[in-house]
């Protein structure tokens, strides 16, 4: 009975180890099919982080070019507001270049006639000067023939009115 019994549990034992090692074996493939399951779930995780990533991008990206373009179109409203400001103070600009242009050639323009008629005045002070000269020579002239007789004095009266007038 005794060996009986020891036998037994040697049975038992040795049943207990090859169902033990019958379970790890077992648990050892579970194991591994759950790793490699693991690992397809990682890798697919990843696509499907980096996919949702890129959708985000995308859709960033959308939105950017949304508000990039609504940006131009404000800077474009902006541009064609300021355009007639700026031809406008273009216009009075040239229009001051021009006024101070007539202003310079009006300026020149009067300097020309001043130089001018004071080139005209000495002129005419010369020519006023002879004048004199010759109307003091003529009074001489005059003098001598009033002193030499009464005949031509009639024509003389007529010379000397002529030259007083």
């Amino acid at each position: 009975m005794f060996h009986e019994q020891n036998f037994g549990r040697v049975q038992d034992k040795q049943k207990f180890e090859k169902e033990l090692a019958r379970l790890k074996s077992e648990h050892e493939r579970e194991l591994a099919k759950l790793r490699t399951e693991n690992d397809k779930l990682c890798i697919e995780y990843t696509k499907l982080v980096d996919d949702v990533s890129k959708m985000f991008d995308w859709q960033d990206g959308r939105v950017d070019k949304k508000v990039y373009q609504k940006q131009v179109e404000e800077e474009e409203l902006e541009k064609k507001k300021k355009e007639p400001e700026e031809k406008a103070m273009l216009e009075v600009q040239m229009e001051k270049l021009r006024l101070a242009k007539e202003q310079r050639c009006i300026l020149q323009s009067q300097a020309d006639i001043i130089k001018n008629t004071r080139k005209a005045m000495k002129a005419v002070e010369v020519d006023r000067d002879v004048l004199k000269k010759e109307k003091a020579k003529l009074e001489l002239v005059v003098a001598e023939l009033l002193k030499e007789g009464y005949g031509s004095k009639e024509k003389l009266e007529q010379i000397k009115a002529i030259l007083e007038s």
